[in-house]
């Protein structure tokens, strides 16, 4: 059976007012790391691509074409082919020599893939942070940490605090001892920014589910503070996101009826 694509947003959900989106987070994955003003011409036209595409300003499977974002940007196509070529690679379009770029549609077998990669990364992450649990990385766990909680029980800022709960775990992924899977996930959370947006302008998530991420990651925080064991918290871990992939699941398929 073909994998149900997911279209824009319907009449319905275009009536209700857009959540509040953060700004500039194509270019926090994309740059992670690296000063504004050492991107060059290509990566910067990426990072304004990247956000709309995130934001659906270029839906789903919306082509892109080389020579009118040249206009736009006044740049010749090499620039915008360069930047189109990081796009695609951190996977949100898809080029093909005939067709030309599109924006990567939305799919559920492709939304399964990503949260399944996410998981299985995510608990490596957890394992090898706590052999780098240092007093300055617990610190700066304790400030992402910090913010999360901040805009948990926030509706309108949801957005924030999906970005914010983000953040935190790329933060440990950084910080696990493995390169790869800090790369690796960073993608991936690119990649599932728009699902998640999608699926939260459709229906927010509860606030009692928010705070037990929260939660877990207060719980996390004090295990590693301790030295206690963090395989529990890997279970938990993926309970929680498998129970978020079946509900984003759910969500896509009301979204295509």
């Amino acid at each position: 059976m073909n994998p149900a694509r997911v279209g824009p947003a319907a009449a319905g959900s275009a009536a209700e007012p857009p959540l509040a989106r953060p700004d500039g987070v194509a270019a926090s994955r994309l740059f992670v790391g690296r000063s504004q003003a050492a991107w060059t011409l290509p990566e910067q036209i990426a990072a304004e691509v990247g956000d709309r595409i995130l934001n659906e300003q270029i839906g789903p499977g919306s082509r892109i074409g080389e020579e009118k974002l040249a206009r736009e940007f006044g740049v010749s196509r090499g620039p915008v082919r360069d930047a189109l070529k990081m796009l695609e690679q951190a996977g949100l379009v898809s080029i093909a020599s005939r067709k030309g770029t599109i924006a990567t549609p939305l799919t559920e077998q492709d939304m399964r893939e990503i949260f399944v990669l996410r998981s299985g990364l995510s608990e490596i992450a957890l394992r090898g942070f706590a052999d780098h649990a240092t007093p300055e990385n617990l610190a700066h766990f304790r400030r992402h940490l910090q913010a999360a909680d901040s805009l948990v029980d926030v509706d309108s800022r949801i957005l924030f605090w999906t970005e914010a709960n983000d953040r935190l775990i790329l933060f440990i992924a950084h910080n696990c001892g493995n390169s790869r899977v800090a790369r690796m996930l960073t993608t991936l959370s690119l990649q599932s920014i728009r699902y998640v947006r999608r699926v939260l302008q459709s229906g927010l998530s509860p606030a009692a589910k928010r705070r037990e991420i929260v939660r877990f990651y207060r719980e996390l925080l004090a295990a590693y503070e301790s030295g206690g064991d963090v395989e529990p918290f890997v279970q938990r871990l993926r309970r929680m996101i498998g129970e978020r992939t079946q509900s984003t699941a759910e969500l896509l398929r009301a979204a295509v009826r």
